[in-house]
Parts: C-alpha cells; sequence; structure tokens
C-alpha cells in the first residue's frame, strides 16, 4: 500500500482521527497537508508534523491554518497546498463539530455553522481539490454512526453527517470517468475530544453498545482506501465499529 510520491491534505488534523490519519499516511511514504482552525491548535499541529517528518519515509509536511467555515480559507489551504507541492492525490475530509441541541433549542445560528463546517466545507474544498487531481485520486469523508443511529439532541449534527454520506454518493459518480475514488467512513465512538461533548449519562449508555476505538483504527481503513489496493472501491460507506447493535 505504498502512497510514496503522493499528495494528501487532511483536514482537522491537528488531534485525534486527522492526526492519527496525517502519521499512518505519512508511514506509508505520503507528503502530508496537516490542516488547523484555531491558534490553540498550532503546538499540536506542528508536533504531529514533526511526527510525520520522521518516519523512515522522508515524508514531508506542511502546517497550514484554515478554517473550514471559509470558503477562502478553503482555497487558499489547496493554493499553499499545491504551490509546495505541485499537485493534490489525496484528501481526507476528516474536520467537523459537533453541537448538541435538543429540538427546541436548535437556533439558525447554530444550524449553519455546523453544516457550514461539516457540510459545506465538504464540498467546496472538494471542488477546489479535484482541480489538481488526477487518474487515481481518493477523496475520502468522515461520517459518522450518528448518520444512521438516533441519539437525543443530535438532530443538527446527525443530518450533517448523513449528508456528507450522499454527497459522497454522488460525488463518487461524476468522479469515476476522470478516475477519482469517492468514499466514506462511519466511526462508531472514538477516543477522541468529540466524544467528551456528549453528557456523561448518553455516553455511557453509547458506551454500552458501541466500544470505543483508537484513532489509530479508524486511521488504518483510510490508509487502505487512500491506497491503489481500493482502485475497485467508489461510493460507498464503510461502517467502522464494533458495535453490537447497527
Amino acid at each position: 500500500m505504498s502512497l510514496q510520491g503522493k499528495v494528501a491534505i487532511v483536514t482537522g488534523s491537528a488531534r485525534g482521527i486527522g492526526a492519527a490519519t496525517a502519521i499512518a499516511l505519512a508511514k506509508e511514504g505520503a507528503d502530508i497537508i496537516i490542516n488547523y482552525v484555531s491558534p490553540s491548535s498550532k503546538a499540536h499541529a506542528e508536533t504531529v508534523a514533526k511526527d510525520v517528518q520522521s518516519q523512515s519515509t522522508g515524508s514531508q509536511a506542511l502546517v497550514v491554518q484554515a478554517d473550514l467555515a471559509s470558503i477562502e480559507a478553503l482555497e487558499l489551504l489547496v493554493k499553499k497546498t499545491v504551490e509546495r507541492f505541485g499537485k493534490i492525490d489525496i484528501l481526507v475530509n476528516n474536520g467537523a463539530i459537533i453541537e448538541l441541541q435538543e429540538i427546541g433549542s436548535i437556533t439558525p445560528e447554530s444550524y449553519q455553522k455546523i453544516f457550514d463546517i461539516n457540510v459545506r466545507a465538504v464540498i467546496f474544498l472538494s471542488q477546489a481539490v479535484v482541480a489538481h487531481m488526477g487518474n487515481g485520486g481518493r477523496i475520502i469523508n468522515i461520517s459518522s454512526i450518528a448518520s444512521h443511529k438516533a441519539n437525543p439532541a443530535g438532530t443538527v449534527y446527525s443530518a450533517s453527517k448523513a449528508a456528507v454520506e450522499s454527497i459522497t454518493r454522488v460525488m463518487a459518480v461524476e468522479l469515476r470517468d476522470k478516475g477519482i475514488r469517492v468514499t466514506a467512513i462511519n466511526p462508531g465512538l472514538v477516543s477522541t475530544e468529540m466524544l467528551l461533548v456528549l453528557p456523561e449519562e448518553l455516553r455511557e449508555h453509547v458506551k454500552a453498545t458501541n466500544p470505543v476505538a483508537k484513532p489509530e483504527y479508524i486511521a488504518d481503513i483510510i490508509v487502505f482506501l487512500a491506497s491503489p489496493k481500493s482502485h475497485w472501491v467508489n461510493g460507498g460507506t464503510i461502517n467502522a465499529n464494533n458495535a453490537s447493535e447497527f
């Protein structure tokens, strides 16, 4: 599954699944663009960059701050990548936010914020990347078990992740003839900071039927989907959990 010579953008890669993915792709030889949003994440992103560049594969890292809610920032992220590496082979749309609100407390502002980052960014970053992606390109979108499993106060987040899976199916058809494969991964609970957003009672309830994965478990699947070995996988969503209830 060598990715030597490939260039990969991983959004939200200062921590969690994104950080694990950046390092896993680097172990296979890819050069990595590490994206972070808030200034407080800069140090984490730089640590991931050091881990990427410490691999024996000789992988290079570029750290880029980009607010996924900003179309201009997404375009700048792509511009900086192409200026440094000349192309883009892999895009992992991992960056996302979760805000839990019961139906009576959802506001237009919170709805817009979640959809701007979780959905709009996937569409417009993919659009910008495809212009620099050739045959063999890979777009991998990170969804969530919440896309099809009802959790209290998760209306908007669940809707955003269901949208990601629909986007994946349509993009896969549109880009198939260009040799670009588009897939999604649907993780269950993963040991990241996002897990802590869930109220403790809900978190314990969900954990009872959904074992918690390490971020590296999801990264391993992403590496496969990014590799030439996945050439006959397109448009689908992989359920990445070891749940007793699906």
